[in-house]
């Protein structure tokens, strides 16, 4: 009899066990579900990162690359082809009950043609902006032939506005604490504000540029930090100049350790996105300790420490409180990642 295996389908994945920055909820999720079902064979097919086509072996898990690189048109069938002779193999010698694709792009359009041919359930997840009108794959999908799954209700709702259709569970991935465990939690913080994203427009950080420097006509000596990179970095360290000169400073991108590092270092986490999905930075900085103010959307949980905004007054009135209270810096951790692994086992069926 064959082992039991779950493939899940993902747009990229590490290349290797020090790559920490790629996609880090999604490898903190198949991770944890490894370690906590040893009985159940865990897969990874990979469609476009790594930029190579190989089988190899990640934190004893068996990762297949496709490979794809990106690339559009007549490339992408070759990527798919890819993918299908990868599952092959693997249903060669596992029986694979169970399909997660990640996200409702070319992974659930694949993943949706492999489940109908091999009659198997296919659970399908939203990461973002898939669940927007503009995503084309959206038409190509039954989503009568899927298990559907979200991380918010924000999500869920915007995915209904696009569609009509509903989703059947949502379920907000939820963090290894086990990683942070080396993060000295401490009164002392050197940072006031940290942001945390790709420097692309909808994160918005020209608006984050804009309320600090509000902020500094009554706290001059604020110091708020921004870790990512991205296209807009170079109009973004025009506004820095012209508007915080001396107040932001752009970091660029570091790996998640560093990342943590910084957020056990600082008091607030300003996310101005107008679009989130989950936000898993939202459950990392509150588990690091910090003050979350952002826009009402994602995945916040409940805590005093998330303060949710309906605009940049009232994100710049929260803001101007926490920095002139003095706050605590307990960890929250808002949900465990063994409980995300329960719920989505419930939904496996496996």
């Amino acid at each position: 009899m064959k082992p039991s295996a779950i493939v899940f389908l993902v747009p990229g994945f590490p290349q290797n066990e020090e790559d920490t920055e790629c996609i880090p909820l999604l490898q903190s999720y198949i991770l944890y579900f490894a370690k906590l079902n040893p009985a159940i064979k865990t897969a990874v097919i990979t469609f476009q990162y790594p930029y190579f086509i190989k089988h190899y072996r990640w934190h004893g898990i068996d990762v297949y690359s496709a490979g794809g690189k990106n690339k559009r048109r007549l490339f992408r069938i070759f990527t798919w082809a890819r993918v299908v002779y990868y599952f092959l193999r693997l249903r060669h010698r596992l029986e694979v009950p169970v399909i997660h694709s990640f996200w409702l792009t070319e992974c659930a359009w694949v993943g949706q043609w492999l489940a109908k041919v091999f009659t198997l359930k296919h659970v399908a997840t939203i990461g973002g902006q898939d669940a927007k009108p503009a995503n084309r794959f959206l038409k190509a999908l039954n989503f009568t032939e899927m298990t559907l799954t979200c991380s918010s209700k924000f999500s869920a709702e915007v995915f209904r506005r696009s569609t009509g259709c509903v989703i059947d569970n949502i379920i907000p991935i939820g963090l290894d604490h086990h990683q942070f465990d080396a993060v000295a939690v401490t009164p002392e913080r050197t940072i006031d504000i940290l942001g945390v994203g790709s420097l692309i427009p909808i994160k918005n950080f020209a608006l984050f540029i804009e309320l600090v420097a509000a902020l500094t006509i009554e706290f001059p000596n604020l110091r708020a930090r921004i870790i990512g990179e991205g296209p807009q970095r170079r109009e973004l360290e025009r506004l820095i100049q012209e508007q915080a000169s001396g107040n932001i400073q752009l970091l660029g991108q570091l790996r998640r350790r560093d990342v943590i590092h910084h957020m056990a270092q600082s008091k607030i986490l300003l996310h101005t996105s107008s679009f989130e999905s989950q936000g898993y930075v939202f459950i990392e900085a509150l588990y690091c300790g910090m003050s979350v103010v952002s826009f009402d959307l994602g995945y916040l949980g409940q805590t005093a420490k998330a303060l949710k905004c309906g605009g940049k007054e009232e994100m710049l009135e929260n803001l101007r409180k926490l920095l002139t209270r003095k706050l605590d810096y307990n960890q929250v951790l808002i949900k465990p990642m063994a409980e995300t692994v329960k719920e989505f086992l419930d939904v496996y069926a496996l």
